[in-house]
């Protein structure tokens, strides 16, 4: 047995105060989608490969593939944590991962539909209501840190919303089960 002390600081993350996940029904779009576009793909496959020399096999054979990675990166990210601890928040999984560091945030600005953290260097994390679920006890957790607060009424400003992804992931996704379906369609 035994025992390492290492000073604080030196990259290891802190004991988070609450980990959060993105909302039940985004979850489960993005496991619908995945299933959706492989049995898609698979049936569009099997259909193509009866004629391969028909007129479009090679794109009936190239798109599912497309449409699967689409669908993967889809529940990627949506299997992706938020974790708030003293030391910072970070967003991702469990060997991988991005962090802002508490002592780099300028200001957490909360706002109605979202929290922004300003860096020093200028760059803006926003995180979405909409993309985790108990927005509520994600601020609450916030006002929990070494983080200086801003609470605003209203929504956050256009630079901060562009960097919601959760409506334009799920339409993604959504285009992406409907385009299988019908190429599955067109290879029968």
């Amino acid at each position: 047995m035994s025992a390492v002390d290492l000073p604080p600081g030196i990259g290891l993350a802190g004991t988070p105060l609450a980990v959060f996940r993105a909302p039940q029904r985004a979850r489960r779009i993005a496991y619908l989608v995945i299933v959706l576009v492989i049995g898609s793909g698979a049936l569009t496959w099997y259909l193509a490969l009866q004629h391969p020399w028909r007129r479009g096999t090679s794109q009936q054979l190239v798109l599912p593939v497309a449409f699967v990675a689409f669908a993967a990166i889809g529940i990627t990210i949506r299997s992706a944590r938020l974790a708030i601890s003293r030391d910072g928040v970070r967003w991702g999984w469990t060997s991988f991962g991005f962090t802002q560091q508490a002592s780099r945030v300028v200001r957490a600005s909360i706002y109605r539909d979202g929290v922004t953290l300003e860096s020093k260097r200028g760059s803006w994390w926003f995180l979405a209501a909409r993309d985790w679920d108990r927005f509520d006890a994600l601020v609450r957790q916030l006002r929990r840190t070494e983080i200086t607060l801003a609470e605003h009424e209203g929504v956050a400003p256009v630079r901060a919303r562009l960097q919601s992804y959760g409506r334009f992931l799920d339409t993604t996704l959504i285009c992406a089960a409907i385009a299988a379906i019908a190429i599955a369609l067109w290879a029968a």
